[in-house]
Order: C-alpha cells, then sequence, then structure tokens
C-alpha cells in the first residue's frame, strides 16, 4: 500500500468504483458512501488526495497532506499548479503538463519541489486522472500526492556515491581489476599503469593468469577458486605479476566475490611494490653493517624532560666523550662538570631552551681525566604531547674532536710555521696591518726587524737540510726570548725571520734606541755557539731595522724597507744591524728603474754589444779570448757589467741576457772560422749557476752552435766557483753532455770561493783561471804567491791548462811563467775591446 503503484491503483479503482456504483454528482464528486470508503483508504496511507475543476484550479486537497509542506491544503484552494511557487521543474516539462491537461489524459508521478516549513523545499510526486459530471462534461482532475523527498534525497545520496566510487576506482593508486570465469572484464587506470598497458583493450577478454608469474600460478590459482568457491575475501599477501612487456613486478594483492554486470565475478586490488622491494632489499643486505656502523658510530642519543635534564643517554656517549650515563642522568647541560662554555654562551643557548626552538651544532667541550680535550657537536628538537604540552628535548650529540684537532692544524699550517712554530708570513701580514692601524690611530710607534741568517745556505748545502732545520729551530728559540711577551717572532720563509716591536716610545730617537738595543740583544743571542750534530757551530745574523710611526705605511712597505736596510747590513760586512733611510730608498728606487731599462734593453738586444779581451801565451801569441758583454744604454751610457750582472742575477734577467751572449759569441765564432788568422783561437762565455740549472741549457748551447754553425771545440764554458754549492751531480751530467759535444769549460776565480777538491776532481774541466786578486799582489804577498803556486800545481796534477787572469806587468808575467802558468789575460796586453778593435790587434799582432 506504500508503493506509487498501489496507491494509484487503489485511487483509481476507488474512483471507478465509486463512478460504477453511484450515478455521478453535478458536481463530480464521488456519492458518500463512496467517497467515505475512499477517504478512509487514503487515510492509511501517506499519500494526498486532491480535485481541480475544469480551469485546473485546486477545489479540494485531503488532509493528509504532509505537515512539514509551508502551504496548508487550504492555501492550494483556487489555484492552479503553476500558480503556486515551486521548484525543479523546468518549462518545458509545465509545457508537457499543460498538454496532457489539454487534452483530458491521465498524467502518472510528476515530480516538482514545493516549499518547505523549514525554508527549504520539499519533493513531491502528482498522479491525476480527468473526471466529468453527469453530463459526460470534462470537471476537472483528481488524484494522488505524495512526499518523495526522502526518496529523492536517497537517489541524490546514491547518485553521489556512485560518482564518488567510479572517481575512486578511476583515480585509485590501487591496481583494481574484475575477472569473470578467469577473464579480464574490467581493469583501472592505476591496474593499466602497473601493467604496462596503453589502453584497457590490451587487458579485457585476456586470461588473467596470463598476468600472474609463474613461479605465483598455483598459490594465486588456489586463492583465487577459495574466492570463488566459499565466497571468502583473501587477505593481502606478495605476489608478482607480469607486465604487457613480460616484465616482473612485485605486487601486494588482494581479493573478494564480487557481482559485476549481474554475474558473480572476483574483484582483484594490487599494488605495485617493486621499488619498496628493492628498497627491502637493499635494506637488508646494509642491515649488517648499518648495525655494526652504528655500534661504532661516534654519535649518541638524548633526551630531557621539560626541566631540561637528561633522562636518557645511549651508551656511546661514553665512550665518545667519556662522560658517564649515572652522572648526568636528572642533571642539566650546565650542571655537568668541566663543560667549557663561557657563561654568555650558556645563557644564549638557555634562551633557546626557553623558547622551544630547534638547535643545531651546539658546541661544547671538556677535558678527560688524562686531561685530553674532547668536543660535541649537540643537536637538538624540541617534543611536544599531542595536546601540545611541553615534554622536554631530544636529540644527538657527535664527537668532533678529530675535526677540531684538524681545523686546529689547518689553522696552524696556515697561520704558522711548521717547522719553528712561529707566525708565518700570512698571519705577520694580518698582525701588522692590525698594529699599523693602532699605530695610525693613536699615533703610537713601533719597529720591524728583518733578520736574514748570514751563510746559512753554505751550511744547509754542506751539513744538510735536517741540520740545517735544527739551526732554525735553534734560531727560533733564541729569538723569542730576546722580546718581550706582547711582540712577534715571525718566520717568512728560509733563513729570514721578522720581530715586530710594539708600544714604544712615543719620541722617533728613543723608539729607534729601543729597536736597536732588542736588536743588539738578538746579535747576541744569535751569535752564541749552536750545537748541531754532535758538533759545535757558529752563526750570524744581518738584521734590517725600519720605525713604524713615521708616517702613514703599507705591510709591503715595511717588510720593503726592513729587507732593503737588511741587505745594508749584509753589504756592511754581515753580523750587524742596520737601519733603513730614504737614501737607501732612492738606491732602491734607481735598481728598479735600471731593470726596467734592461728589460727593454734586452727586447732587440741592440743596446748590448760584446768586447773581447785576449789571452796570450807565453811566447806572445793570441791563443784566445774571453767575451765581455757590455751594455750601452741611451740616456745611462756605458753601463759596466759589475753594475747590471748582479741585478741580472736577481731579478732572472739572466737568462735571457746569456742566451743573448752565447748566440752573438757562436756567431762571432762562425766568422772567425773564416778568417785564417783567427780561425785558430777559443772563445770563453761566462755561464752563470743560475743559466746551468735550466733544465734545456744543453739544448740552448747545441742550438746555438747550429744555427750560427760554430766549431763546438773553440767555445769553453766559464763556470764560477758558485756552480758548485748545489745540485753538481745535475752540473756534471750536463757538462759531460756538452763535453760529448766538443765543448770545453774553464773554472774562473777559481780559489776565491767555496770548492770541494772531491767535486773538482769529476768535473769534467779543460782549465783552471788563476783570480786576479791572487796576481795583484802575487809578487808581494807570500800567501797569494802560494796560492797561485797552488792552483797550478793543482791544474798540472789533474791534467789541466792554467790561465792567470789581471796580469798587467811584465814582472808579473815572469813570476807566472816560472810556475808553470803560460796563458794570461789582463791590462799588460790589452783592455777588453769592441770586436773591429779586436780584430784589428790580432792583425796587428800576426796572429802570433
Amino acid at each position: 500500500m506504500n508503493s506509487s503503484n498501489s496507491v494509484s491503483s487503489v485511487q483509481l479503482q476507488a474512483s471507478t468504483s465509486a463512478s460504477a456504483a453511484e450515478p455521478a454528482r453535478r458536481d463530480g464528486s464521488l456519492g458518500p458512501d463512496s467517497e467515505a470508503r475512499f477517504r478512509a483508504l487514503i487515510a492509511l496511507t501517506s499519500d494526498w488526495y486532491w480535485e481541480q475543476d475544469d480551469q485546473y484550479r485546486f477545489v479540494h486537497v485531503s488532509d493528509t497532506m504532509p505537515s512539514s509542506f509551508k502551504y496548508k491544503a487550504a492555501d492550494f484552494l483556487g489555484h492552479t499548479s503553476w500558480e503556486l511557487p515551486h521548484a525543479g521543474v523546468s518549462q518545458d516539462q509545465w509545457g508537457k503538463l499543460r498538454v496532457l491537461l489539454h487534452a483530458r489524459q491521465s498524467f502518472h508521478e510528476f515530480e516538482m519541489q514545493r516549499p518547505a516549513l523549514d525554508g527549504g523545499w520539499v519533493w513531491i510526486s502528482l498522479s491525476g486522472v480527468p473526471t466529468s459530471n453527469a453530463e459526460g462534461e470534462f470537471a476537472g482532475y483528481c488524484g494522488l500526492g505524495r512526499d518523495i523527498t526522502q526518496r529523492k534525497m536517497a537517489e541524490q545520496h546514491l547518485r553521489e556515491s556512485q560518482n564518488q566510487y567510479q572517481e575512486l576506482v578511476q583515480w585509485a593508486p590501487l591496481g583494481l581489476c574484475v575477472h569473470h570465469n578467469g577473464r579480464i572484464v574490467y581493469v583501472n587506470p592505476a591496474a593499466m599503469r602497473m601493467w604496462g598497458a596503453a589502453t584497457a583493450t590490451e587487458l579485457r577478454g585476456t586470461r588473467f593468469q596470463s598476468r600472474i608469474h609463474p613461479q605465483y600460478w598455483q598459490s594465486e590459482g588456489a586463492r583465487i577458486q577459495a574466492i570463488v568457491d566459499k565466497g571468502q575475501h583473501a587477505p593481502i599477501r606478495h605476489s608478482k605479476y607480469l607486465r604487457v612487456d613480460d616484465r616482473a613486478i612485485d605486487v601486494e594483492t588482494q581479493g573478494m566475490p564480487i557481482v559485476y554486470g549481474g554475474t558473480p565475478a572476483v574483484l582483484i586490488s594490487f599494488q605495485d611494490i617493486s621499488a619498496r622491494k628493492q628498497t627491502e632489499t637493499t635494506l637488508r643486505d646494509s642491515e649488517d653493517r648499518f648495525r655494526i656502523l652504528t655500534q661504532l658510530s661516534s654519535d649518541w642519543y638524548w633526551e630531557q624532560d621539560a626541566q631540561h635534564r637528561f633522562v636518557m643517554l645511549s651508551g656511546a656517549v661514553t665512550a665518545s666523550t667519556g662522560l658517564k650515563t649515572p652522572d648526568c642522568i636528572g642533571k642539566t647541560h650546565w650542571e655537568l662538570p668541566s663543560l667549557n662554555l663561557t657563561p654568555q654562551d650558556w645563557e644564549r643557548h638557555q634562551q633557546v631552551l626557553e623558547s622551544r626552538r630547534e638547535f643545531r651544532d651546539l658546541e661544547i667541550h671538556w677535558p678527560d681525566t688524562a686531561g685530553r680535550m674532547h668536543w660535541s657537536s649537540v643537536s637538538g628538537a624540541p617534543m611536544f604531547s599531542a595536546t601540545g604540552v611541553f615534554r622536554g628535548y631530544r636529540g644527538v650529540g657527535r664527537d668532533v674532536t678529530a675535526q677540531k684537532l684538524a681545523a686546529e692544524q689547518i689553522h696552524r699550517l696556515a697561520f704558522y710555521d711548521a717547522l719553528t712554530g712561529l707566525p708565518n708570513r700570512r698571519l705577520l701580514q694580518e698582525q701588522l696591518k692590525k698594529t699599523l692601524q693602532i699605530n695610525n690611530r693613536h699615533r703610537a710607534r713601533g719597529a720591524l726587524l728583518f733578520i736574514d741568517l748570514d751563510n746559512f745556505k753554505t751550511l744547509n748545502d754542506t751539513l744538510g737540510h735536517d741540520v740545517g732545520d735544527v739551526l732554525l729551530q735553534q734560531v727560533a728559540a733564541r729569538l723569542s726570548t730576546c722580546v718581550r711577551e706582547a711582540d712577534t717572532v715571525a718566520r717568512l720563509g728560509g733563513d729570514e725571520f721578522v720581530v715586530v716591536l710594539d708600544d714604544l716610545s712615543e719620541d722617533a730617537l728613543d723608539a729607534a734606541s729601543q729597536a736597536e738595543a732588542i736588536g743588539k740583544k738578538i746579535l747576541t743571542a744569535l751569535n752564541s755557539p749552536y750545537r748541531l750534530a754532535g758538533r759545535e757551530h757558529r752563526s750570524s745574523p744581518s738584521i734590517g731595522i725600519t720605525l713604524m710611526g713615521e708616517s702613514v705605511q703599507s705591510v709591503d712597505d715595511l717588510l720593503k724597507q726592513a729587507d732593503l736596510a737588511m741587505y745594508q747590513a749584509k753589504a756592511a760586512g754581515r753580523n750587524t744591524l742596520r737601519f733603513f733611510d730614504v737614501a737607501m730608498q732612492s738606491e732602491v728606487d734607481s735598481r728598479a728603474a735600471m731593470e726596467s731599462d734592461l728589460r727593454d734593453g734586452l727586447q732587440g738586444g741592440e743596446e748590448l754589444e760584446l768586447h773581447f779581451q785576449p789571452m796570450v801565451d807565453v811566447h806572445g801569441r793570441i791563443v784566445g779570448a774571453e767575451a765581455l758583454v757590455r751594455w750601452q744604454q741611451p740616456e745611462r751610457g756605458l753601463v759596466m757589467p759589475a753594475d747590471f750582472i748582479p741585478l741580472a742575477e736577481t731579478t732572472g734577467l739572466i737568462l735571457p741576457l746569456g742566451k743573448w751572449v752565447l748566440s752573438t759569441a757562436c756567431n762571432q765564432l762562425a766568422q772567425w772560422a773564416l778568417e785564417p788568422l783567427m780561425a785558430h783561437l777559443t772563445l770563453a762565455v761566462n755561464v752563470s749557476a743560475r743559466e746551468l740549472r735550466e733544465p734545456d741549457f744543453v739544448a740552448q748551447v747545441a742550438k746555438a752552435l747550429k744555427r750560427s754553425g760554430a766549431l763546438a771545440q773553440r767555445l769553453r764554458l766559464e763556470l764560477t766557483e758558485t756552480v758548485l754549492v748545489h745540485r753538481v751531480e745535475d752540473i756534471i751530467v750536463k757538462m759531460d753532455e756538452l763535453r760529448q759535444l766538443g765543448v770545453g769549460f774553464s773554472l774562473d776565480d777559481f780559489g776565491t770561493g767555496y770548492s770541494s777538491l772531491s767535486y773538482l776532481k769529476q768535473l769534467p774541466l779543460d782549465l783552471l783561471k788563476i783570480d786576479h786578486s791572487f796576481v795583484r799582489d802575487v809578487l808581494n804577498d807570500p800567501n797569494d804567491a802560494a796560492i797561485a803556486r797552488t792552483i797550478v800545481g793543482l791544474g798540472k796534477s789533474l791534467g789541466l791548462a792554467v790561465v792567470a787572469e789581471g796580469v798587467e806587468t811584465l814582472a808579473q808575467r815572469d813570476f807566472l811563467a816560472d810556475i808553470g802558468c803560460f796563458v794570461y789575460q789582463g791590462f799588460l796586453f790589452a783592455d777588453p775591446m769592441p770586436i773591429d778593435d779586436f780584430n784589428a790587434f790580432v792583425a796587428r799582432a800576426g796572429g802570433l
């Protein structure tokens, strides 16, 4: 009786019965008995009865209309349906209803919305049939109304649920597959993606088993059969499926019986867990390693309560820090003993904790029982309960002792000399910069002492670098005892030290006196004997001093000034001190200008020329010459070698200068070879130790000979004894290579410097030269005469020729001849002269 079909049937049957049992009234209503029965029947249903006249105006509405309606039954009387407020009905629907009404046809379940008492709307369904009067004329309509709000709401909810279900299925990350009788009938996009299918058509109709890895056919088949036979849900388990490209994937799958399209089917849901399985495999493979690393890790874990007291510390804290867990539990950071942080650091950290903020890399350090310092880096984050109540902190600590020690070591290496432990050049420059700023601001005075050890290179080369290092360490220790605590002692490198004196007298003379006093103290200290390699050794310093505070100065200026003063001390005989002055700076500027001019002169070589001094034998015959370079500078005029050769050696210009001399000399030899009167001459060319150390020196000589066409046998390279103090073995190798080409060698200035007879024996020499300093007084000084005899005797014993330099008188020549020296060079015969003059000189001598 509650269905619309049943009610409509009752209504229609009642109407029909009433019409058949009694004559119709003129107003179209039922007879009293029929109407009473009909109204009683309507009262038993949830429907209401209504009647309209021939103008479609309501003339009767039963009281069974729902109370939720905003309008009562009486409000409908005299109005048509479309004159009353409604919703949910389009004009098209109203049009169709009017067509039925005007055609006097029945209508069934016409749905619309009416205002509800609560301000909303209720859905109603109307059904009606036309009525007629006794004459058979159209009298209006009668019918039933029903409240279908609940049904419409249920339908709406159903539609929403279905839409949500469809969206969930379409967008679900799980793969969903429905198969019936073993064949796939439905797959969602996730299943297509996991199986690698571009469209659902690739999968629909195929056997589900074809998507299962053969390894799992039996187990998966049994699970599916259990679902079909027993209607049981199959719980989640691991399996393997096959993609359409036959690549296996790991999945988690479950199944359940469903009805699909009206027939029993099986729903399978699955998820690709290949990445997770790979991760699990990787984790399993590394689990043992991770466990071992965790056990060996210096990290430790901790927790604190809301009062910042430790409530938990992992065991690693003991191993990495030396702290004992029982000593820490119940205490805060700042209550632990020997944690070396400043009160300001603790205050800042407490502010972080009180504000419940995360903190990272708080560094704390403390000494252990053995006095060794430990460093830890601690990080933590606040903990809160589910209701937001602060519960404390938890975090990790890491032993960073090794890193801190390494950082300190890096700092030491960066700013301190590894050998002596003194500040190095970098730290010295930083401290000097600060000192200058303070001095300039307060008009204070200071001093910088530049200290260089005399003859340190000789000691280093003879006794070895290890012994030299010991000397440097002892020098550093002595320097530190000579200065005040506020002063700085630094090592620049090699045998160079710097002392910075601060806070001297404001008076310049007094400040200079204070600096001089400390300088003399250093001289005395460094002159005391040293014990090196079991033997006593003496060393002395040369000290240059410059004052700070005279004017605004830079660090580089100070170092240059003190360096210049130090060289003045060396020039004064070493083992002394000198102050920098303006005249010295002028000399430096002049030297810099000369260097610039020399560079320009070397560019084209037009300013350079060779002069030649003849070598004459005891019979007066010219047997050779020595090539000596001269520099004719446009503004300076003729510059002698003594003025520019030392500069060339210190600036490195000796290398291009030496190449020019060698090339020009070889060209001259080639020209002499064309002159019968001069073809027999040998030409001596001076070579510096710096040139000999060049890796390609042999190639340079060979190249000059080849380009010029000169005979190697006519070229003799003159070396000085300075070549014997550094890497003699390498030099001997180069000399042997040149000797094989035919080049000869002579040792110039023999006896004036350091020479080792053992090396002298190994050198492939042809000739020794007696230095002019011995020849000058050979007739008056027994020592010089003895040295000359010794050199001649040494030459004979080694099979070497001997040439005497600086012969100015016949008496000197005769003495030298008497002791066995038969070739001479000096002003007695000729000064060095340009090539044209030399050629003329040889021509006049007739080559004899």
